[in-house]
């Protein structure tokens, strides 16, 4: 033990070591909790961004296309935002582990307090309507995001010749509206005793709009059905005809929705 100790003292004296200061270790240490925290957030981020993706899209469109329903849904899942969350969960593992106190906590309970604080901060991101500025700021700032890199809502209703299209009303008429879409392109839509309008769909002008029907002309869509822009397909509930455009009723008669 002697020969030790003086073998140890006599290597600090022959290299100089000296003890490392005090601002040194507490940089290290909290920076490493800070990491972690950055990581965390950015995680939430990306949780809250794909929630509201999973929670504006219309789920129910596979019924109008020649697809079915697992391989619809593949193909609009929010694989971008899924992915980034991963490496965050990963990237925030290994920044716990780095603590001091790392080395006690089990991988199950390190994964639990890494997703959990994801989760939870993600969620409250998500319902103070975060995920919406943060998926606008993707497609303003990132090039190809709503084209290429992820199926937004307003990607899936910017497609009429699928029978998909969207935009702000501009006119309304007895058998007929006037919308101008998402790239600023106006439309006329027929409408007909056909046309399923549904419950929360406000057919006023300067109102939002999502049409599900068939492409006629270049700048001419007939309506089968028509829904209010904010929120998903998956409504259930009565639609009403084209006979309460306005506001009122002209007598046309009810119609069941799906």
């Amino acid at each position: 033990m002697k020969d030790l100790i003086k073998d140890t003292i006599g290597k600090i004296k022959k290299e100089h070591i000296l003890p490392e200061p005090k601002w040194k270790y507490l940089v290290r240490k909290y920076g490493i909790w800070f990491l972690f925290g950055l990581v965390v957030v950015f995680g939430a981020i990306s949780f809250a961004a794909a929630s509201y993706l999973l929670s504006s899209l219309d789920w129910d469109l596979y019924r109008f296309m020649q697809q079915n329903r697992a391989g619809y849904l593949l193909s609009i899942f929010p694989y971008f935002w899924v992915a980034l969350i991963a490496a965050f969960i990963i990237g925030a593992f290994f920044d716990i582990r780095k603590t001091e106190t790392g080395y006690r906590f089990s991988l199950l309970k390190i994964s639990l307090i890494t997703i959990g604080s994801i989760l939870i901060l993600g969620a409250i991101m998500f319902f103070a309507g975060l995920g919406g500025r943060f998926n606008s700021m993707m497609a303003s700032g990132v090039p190809y995001y709503g084209q290429h890199m992820m199926v937004t809502k307003e990607l899936q209703w910017s497609s009429p010749e699928k029978g998909f299209l969207s935009g702000e009303i501009v006119a309304v008429f007895d058998d007929k509206l006037e919308i101008k879409d998402l790239k600023e392109k106006n439309w006329n839509i027929q409408l007909d005793e056909e046309t399923l309008i549904r419950p929360m769909a406000n057919i006023s002008k300067g109102q939002m709009i999502k049409i599900i029907g068939t492409q006629l002309g270049s700048d001419d869509f007939r309506a089968i059905e028509i829904r209010p822009w904010v929120g998903g397909g998956m409504m259930g509930g009565s639609g009403i005809n084209s006979g309460q455009r306005n506001g009122t009723n002209s007598g046309r008669g009810m119609m069941r929705g799906n």
